[in-house]
């Protein structure tokens, strides 16, 4: 399947969420923090995500949550996003996992992705988009606003728990950036979504002279994601 029609069908699908904060000074400012990617699975505002999305943020600043998803594009080709409050119904940290819905006052019915599929279909080797929005918030920093991004990879590795062989994670030959947490993976076969980027491997390297405990991260091309097919069992349980 193409990128460009796996991109078309689910671009209004896929989100982000963020943190804003007000300022002290002024209550008319925020101090934004995008923390990840999260993509819609019902009409009703459903959205999937990884648990540690959530965990990691500091309770005190949960009621700042908000999802954002893409609602026009103007003429000049200006994507504009709509900001939604969201409440947590869900958590599956074993296999970090996350549901939340969309609080909305109006009755607004949402797109959801195209199909959840089934990893278990799927081999090593095979070609994989993940859609998200990796760096976001240096990518706000940089003056570039609001970016999705598209990435090619494939599925290096399929891990399975050793006590009965079913699945556990999977791996991918691309670096994960922080804010592409949560996103969908979409296998090029049929352009289903297979798996959920969850994590990154890199090798941190001690640097003289640096706070204690400070290291510099060189990445690896490999990736860490979740099935998708538990994300349907915690859909349905």
């Amino acid at each position: 399947m193409e990128n460009s029609k796996i991109i078309k069908q689910n671009q209004k699908s896929i989100g982000f969420i963020d943190i804003r904060i007000p300022e002290k000074s002024d209550p008319n400012k925020n101090r934004t923090s995008i923390r990840g990617t999260g993509f819609i699975i019902s009409k009703d505002g459903v959205f999937a995500t990884n648990a540690h999305v959530y965990l990691e943020i500091p309770e005190n600043e949960k009621q700042f949550l908000g999802f954002n998803i893409m609602s026009k594009t103007d003429e000049k080709g200006i994507i504009s996003y709509s900001r939604y409050q969201i409440e947590l119904l869900k958590l599956d940290k074993e296999n970090d996992l996350a549901l939340f819905r969309i609080k909305s006052s109006e009755k607004t019915f949402f797109e959801p992705v195209k199909s959840l599929g089934d990893l278990e279909k799927n081999n090593e080797g095979d070609e994989m988009l993940i859609l998200g929005f990796p760096l976001a918030t240096e990518m706000l920093v940089m003056g570039f606003g609001i970016t999705s991004v598209a990435n090619q990879c494939i599925i290096s590795a399929i891990k399975r728990k050793g006590q009965d062989g079913s699945l556990h994670f999977f791996l991918i030959d691309t670096h994960v950036n922080l804010g592409a947490s949560g996103s969908p993976i979409f296998s090029k076969n049929n352009g289903e979504v297979v798996g959920i980027v969850s994590g990154r491997i890199g090798i941190k390297i001690p640097i003289p002279n640096l706070q204690e405990n400070k290291a510099l991260e060189i990445p690896a091309n490999m990736g860490i994601c979740r099935p998708v097919n538990y994300l349907k069992d915690l859909i349905n349980n």
